[in-house]
């Protein structure tokens, strides 16, 4: 589940962040501006990690790295954000929104903010407003670094659909509107580029439009529009370890560990149906939307912008996580989201 806003680190042109957090002002700021305001530009540093024998306390040096993060005024500790390699480098929010000034000129900022407890850091850029598929979006560059060592450096694309509000989060490597740039030692080096790659990115908008325009041409089957669901909402896999133990009866082990064994495969058969029923739920709900969406928009019915928009604004809507901005910019309703467009993008292809 994606994390909270660290503190009040969040800075919005419009409103604020989830439970009323954050700062608004109704001005059109640069990167360096936005980030002050919003107070992210703590710095990061890459500490050896060692590992003490728990005999004698010595210390035995090992090829892993602490990601840290320096005291701030509302959490004076240094925290270790993650654990990386030798070569991960990290790149200061301060000198990433130096480096995004001239681009924020153009497209001021739109939010800007911290999570966790800064080992993620986003700004969004507003790239204004476009038709597509007959209806008005607003346009967004959302630039994102991960400090957790999971994650890169990246710049993507994400239409925001105005009747309803819901983010339209693109399968960005297949539609090849993002840039990443991974944590190795050449990071800043490769980041001063940011003006001529986002001059590509702006190209790559009028590409992704006229790709999600495609979504509203042709109309499916029903039956393709499911394929969409299930990109979407695979089944979850099965656990391994009840796979593995598949064929091990009780006669394959002594007594008391097989009724152990037993008891478990039950609480992982139990947890694997439940995962499975919530899949199938979610699925059913997003089949639902996409008749509603049908009906309120009868000519963009049974095509899969209707599929993908259904998924949307599932997602967007549905409970089950806190942080909504978090989860619909980071985590798994993002990639849900990004899996229907490819989904759906196939159908217009195929």
């Amino acid at each position: 589940m994606p994390a909270a806003i660290f503190g009040d680190r969040f800075f919005g042109k419009r409103e604020k962040a989830w439970h009323n957090i954050g700062t608004v002002l109704d001005e059109e700021l640069t990167a360096t501006e936005a980030v002050r305001i919003a107070d992210i530009a703590f710095p990061i540093e890459k500490w050896q990690v060692w590992a003490q024998n728990p005999e004698d306390d010595s210390l035995i040096e090992t090829p892993n790295y602490a990601v840290v993060r320096e005291p701030t005024h509302d959490d004076p500790q240094h925290r270790v954000l993650s654990i990386v390699g030798k070569e991960w480098t990290p790149i200061q929010a301060w000198d990433l929104a130096k480096m995004l000034d001239p681009i924020s000129e153009k497209y001021p900022v739109e939010t800007v903010g911290a999570l966790g407890h800064g080992e993620k850091i986003f700004m969004s850029l507003d790239a204004r407003e476009a038709t597509i598929a007959g209806e008005e979006h607003h346009l967004y560059y959302l630039v994102t670094d991960h400090r957790d060592g999971t994650g890169a450096l990246t710049i993507a694309f994400t239409p925001v659909r105005v009747v309803c509000q819901n983010t339209l989060t693109v399968g960005l490597n297949q539609a090849k509107v993002s840039i990443s740039l991974t944590h190795h030692k050449s990071i800043n080096a490769d980041a001063e580029w940011y003006i001529g790659i986002f001059n590509q990115m702006t190209k790559a908008k009028d590409t992704v439009i006229a790709v999600m325009d495609s979504l509203a041409t042709v109309t499916v089957e029903r039956d393709d529009i499911k394929k969409v669901m299930n990109a979407a909402y695979p089944q979850p896999s099965q656990p391994r370890r009840l796979k593995l133990s598949k064929d091990i009866t009780s006669d394959d082990l002594p007594k008391s560990v097989a009724m152990s064994l037993l008891s478990d495969k039950k609480v992982w058969q139990e947890d694997w149906e439940k995962r499975r029923d919530r899949a199938d739920k979610i699925r059913a709900g997003a089949m639902e939307r996409f008749d509603v969406f049908n009906d309120e928009f009868p000519n963009l019915a049974n095509t899969p912008w209707a599929g993908w928009q259904a998924v949307c604004e599932t997602e967007d809507y549905r409970k089950g996580h806190a942080n909504g901005f978090a989860s619909q910019v980071f985590g798994q309703r993002a990639a849900a989201k990004a899996r229907a467009f490819e989904a759906a993008r196939k159908l217009v292809t195929a």
